[in-house]
């Protein structure tokens, strides 16, 4: 399995750094090494066009282009719909959540979370790897 994970490619996207290492560091624990960052929306697309991904893990609240709308355009785009996608974000209200289920996310992470929770979210995404 461990073999496995070092063949999976994860964005990670967050405007935050700290958040954003933490999930990298998440990651890594686990043992996953083929992580991408992307500091804001629109560099997450821009990475999105040079290279394929089997999991995206984003933060909604982002300036610019937000969690949501990189969310939008990855399920719009036919060539990366199918991509699971993590939202991660500290936005618990009901709207919220059903805007992401309605624009396709295939699960969602209050902040703050358990690693354990992101772990086992990312593996469940990945299809058990």
């Amino acid at each position: 399995m461990q073999t496995d994970r070092n063949k999976i490619r994860i964005l990670v996207v967050d405007d935050n750094q700290p958040a954003r290492q933490l999930v990298k560091s998440t990651l890594a624990l686990a043992g996953y090494t083929g992580i991408t960052e992307a500091t804001d929306g629109s560099k997450a697309l821009e990475a999105l066009q040079h290279r394929k991904f089997d999991l995206i893990i984003c933060d909604w609240d982002m300036p610019g282009t937000s969690g949501i709308d990189v969310l939008r355009a990855v399920r719009a785009d036919e060539s990366l719909s199918a991509t699971p996608f993590l939202m991660v974000t500290a936005n618990q209200q009901r709207e919220f959540v059903q805007a992401a289920i309605e624009a396709g996310v295939n699960d969602y992470v209050a902040k703050p979370y358990r690693l354990s929770t992101l772990n086992d979210k990312t593996i469940r995404l990945l299809g058990g790897k």
